[in-house]
């Protein structure tokens, strides 16, 4: 996905597109992913809202924005933070980066967000993971069969499933290359 498609997509949500992140010892996207299998001993936080909810996506976006803030999602006066997107077209694997990102005044994360395919993979369901530009938390966004959640660790640098994982990406020789080379770097750093 070329850099007009991805901030296009984004502005459905009311996110502004800063560019791609090339810093080397962040934690890999893919890796940030592995959130979702954190325990509460990880300080995962959770929220979830049954699909029965007849305002879901609007209860929904109220429960991401509150997470977001109280979690340390957001940098700075224009609430920076890091978004992890695909770069890859439709016919190739995945290319998972992490998009330096703003939110804007007017946004809609789990409505046309998610309906938009960027931040979900269709109306009413989010898949996305964000993390703040300092790297001291990952937010997830995810369905369940009869849910939708956002769900906040802390200190992803501090949870062994998720340097486990990193460690996983870093000496995989098929690992994508800038992949095990964020990996390895993130893991030294930390």
């Amino acid at each position: 996905m070329n850099d007009q498609k991805l901030s296009e997509a984004l502005a459905l949500a009311g996110i502004r597109f800063r560019g791609i992140d090339e810093t080397s010892a962040t934690l890999p996207v893919r890796a940030a992913w592995i959130a979702v299998s954190c325990g509460r001993n990880d300080g995962r936080r959770d929220v979830v809202l049954d699909f029965s909810d007849a305002d879901v996506a609007s209860n929904a976006n109220l429960s991401w924005f509150g997470l977001a803030s109280e979690s340390g999602l957001f940098s700075g006066p224009n609430r920076e933070f890091l978004l992890g997107v695909d770069l890859a077209d439709d016919e190739s694997a995945s290319i998972l980066r992490w998009a330096k990102v703003e939110l804007m005044e007017d946004w809609d994360i789990m409505g046309s967000g998610v309906a938009s395919g960027i931040l979900g993979s269709g109306a009413g369901k989010p898949e996305f993971v964000m993390m703040s530009t300092s790297g001291a938390v990952v937010l997830r966004g995810t369905t369940w069969e009869d849910s939708i959640g956002v769900l906040a660790v802390p200190m992803p640098d501090r949870v062994k499933i998720i340097r486990d994982y990193a460690e996983r990406l870093a000496s995989n020789p098929r690992s994508d290359f800038h992949e095990r080379r964020s990996a390895f770097e993130w893991l030294h750093r930390t």
